[in-house]
């Protein structure tokens, strides 16, 4: 949310060219998505109250966060890049609403989904159910905006339905555009930790499940980056945002994040921060160590079928959602399951799969 010291005067350009130059040009400045509105339209962007108290830059904390080795952690890592696959999803635009948060909370509840599961299946959660919904119970607004943490709880105890069950668009709703079918098409955070500070577990939770969602002050210089490690350099405190870290690099002394602010700010929606840098390994962190969902998946593809001398034991392959194992609290209705799923894969046939938790309860063929 903007600094409410006072009204920040406008961003001098050429200033900042200076303090770009003089500092050897750590990143590029230009014309965004974002310095095309005024200073009030930005400010309206972000979500989340500032903390003034935080430094611009820390130094000691940057060396820290380069020298630290988290257990099992690379020294980069990119989600976009996983052995020449790309685990992330599509950058979205939260427009003229302060609901970063949902941005934030939606992107890591997406991107550990396909992560840890190892899957490209697309999947697009629904900013809005968790915003104008769950938010809005809290007394969350376009206005005040929220924090990761009450947002996650959300996601973990209530759920959050698909993009298609309540699509998103900005400015303040009362939940009444939401299908009323979602409790059977939602996803579920297993489980989450509030790790902010804790730059090993940071490394170690976007190595292993694939992000966090982290805060950070912004500052008027942010408004026109376009790409490189962004540092503060000029301009006032505008207020504080929630982005998705989803990588870092050590060698460049940098987290990799990816914005909500559509393709047209910053590297095509993306930015590289540098460690230390706005409070953002210290202003509020979270990870999230897992996804469940429970929807139907269509034109799924069966690729490999398995079981063994268990007769609860039955596993179905899907080309894009991998593993599911096939649960039923009938041994017949199981059995029936795995003969339908056999002859659509011996006839090159998709099916649909209903998951519930990693397991299928219903199917339907064709």
């Amino acid at each position: 949310m903007p600094d409410t010291t006072g009204p920040l005067q406008p961003l001098d350009l050429a200033a900042l060219q200076d303090a770009l130059a003089e500092a050897g040009n750590p990143w590029n400045s230009g014309a965004t998505a974002m310095t095309a509105l005024e200073e009030r339209e930005r400010t309206i962007r972000l979500g989340v109250p500032p903390r003034p108290e935080l430094p611009a830059h820390d130094d000691a904390l940057a060396a820290a966060v380069a020298d630290t080795r988290a257990a099992g952690a690379p020294t980069s890592f990119d989600l976009r890049n996983v052995g020449g696959v790309s685990y992330d999803t599509p950058v979205k635009d939260q427009g003229a609403c302060g609901s970063c948060v949902a941005f934030g909370t939606v992107a890591v509840m997406e991107t550990v989904f396909r992560y840890t599961r190892r899957t490209t299946m697309p999947i697009d959660l629904s900013e809005a159910h968790l915003f104008y919904c769950h938010g809005r119970a809290a007394g969350r607004n376009c206005s005040n905006g929220w924090l990761p943490e009450p947002a996650l709880t959300c996601a973990r105890d209530k759920g959050v339905t698909f993009e298609d069950y309540y699509p998103y668009t900005a400015g303040d709703q009362d939940c009444s555009n939401l299908n009323a079918d979602w409790p059977n098409r939602l996803a579920k955070v297993s489980s989450f930790e509030t790790i902010s500070g804790n730059v090993a577990k940071m490394k170690e939770s976007i190595s292993t499940y694939g992000s966090v969602t982290a805060c950070f002050n912004v500052f008027q210089d942010f408004f026109s980056y376009r790409s490189g490690v962004y540092r503060h350099l000029s301009g006032g405190l505008a207020g504080g945002h929630c982005v998705v870290l989803i990588g870092y690099d050590d060698a460049a002394g940098c987290w990799i994040a990816r914005n909500s602010w559509g393709t047209n700010w910053g590297d095509a929606g993306y930015f590289r921060i540098a460690y230390g840098e706005c409070g953002i390994e210290t202003f509020q962190t979270c990870a999230a160590y897992g996804v469940n969902i429970r929807a139907w998946l269509p034109d799924q593809q069966v690729a490999s079928l398995w079981s063994n001398e268990y007769d609860a034991n039955i596993w179905a392959y899907g080309a894009q959602r991998g593993w599911l194992k096939l649960d039923s609290t009938a041994m017949v209705t199981a059995q029936g399951m795995l003969s339908e799923l056999a002859a659509a894969k011996a006839l090159a046939r998709p099916v649909g799969m209903f998951e519930d938790n990693g397991s299928v309860k219903q199917i339907y063929a064709w």
